[in-house]
């Protein structure tokens, strides 16, 4: 663990020193912090602090435990920076761990739609570690000024060599955001894994719960 904040740190540090120079069982990372969470005020960072459950097929039993970590800095004109950090513990066995560098983009919000996506590039700590891309895309309704529907998030990963390691996934979700405050804000979201017949999943459904705060 104290591997894992050692890395966070550096990760989180390398993206604020070089954000203001910009026009980073298997799991996939998760779907990211929704876009509505930082759209409740003018804040530029926003830090979001996530924990889940994957579960079997059909919300069958737990598999393992997950902690998020996920850090957004604003450029403006709908284009973000940031990272994640993501640990898994399943009972009796050894941590795995991501850590992953973002690029994000929003395209303008109409009739109160926001489309946006991020690309991650990251690397996976396990028994035998590796590089990844991931792709994220989000389609977000705002409700009211309090309420967000996070109708679709869409995550697909893979490992640079698949072949290889075998890490590969397609995960859709869906969500809802809760802004507790201007600078608070609270996210609950249900996920489905549907490549069951690799051997990267051996689970099919997730959930997490999260607490965004911008500043």
């Amino acid at each position: 663990m104290k591997k894992l904040l050692i890395t966070v740190a550096a990760v989180m540090l390398a993206t604020s020193a070089y954000a203001t120079d910009l026009p980073n069982k298997k799991k996939a990372p998760v779907v990211p912090a929704p876009v509505a969470a930082t759209e409740a005020s003018s804040s530029t960072d926003s830090l979001t602090v996530a924990y889940g459950q994957d579960l079997g097929n059909n919300f069958g039993a737990k598999v393992d435990d997950l902690y998020q970590l996920t850090y957004s800095h604003d450029l403006g004109k709908g284009l973000s920076v940031g990272g994640m950090a993501q640990t898994t513990q399943a009972p009796s066995s050894l941590l795995n761990q991501s850590v992953e560098g973002q690029v994000g983009y929003a395209l303008p919000a109409m009739n109160n739609i926001t489309l946006s996506g991020k690309l991650g590039v990251g690397e996976r700590f396990a028994t035998t570690n590796f590089p990844y891309v991931a792709v994220y895309g989000n389609v977000d309704y705002k409700i009211n000024d309090k309420v967000t529907l996070n109708a679709v998030q869409y995550t697909y990963t893979t490992a640079i060599d698949a072949d290889k390691y075998d890490y590969k996934s397609n995960q859709l979700g869906t969500g809802i955001t809760y802004n507790i405050t201007k600078k608070y804000a609270v996210n609950a979201s249900v996920t489905r894994t549907f490549d069951t017949s690799s051997k990267f999943n051996a689970t099919g459904d997730q959930f997490m719960v999260g607490l965004t705060t911008n500043f």
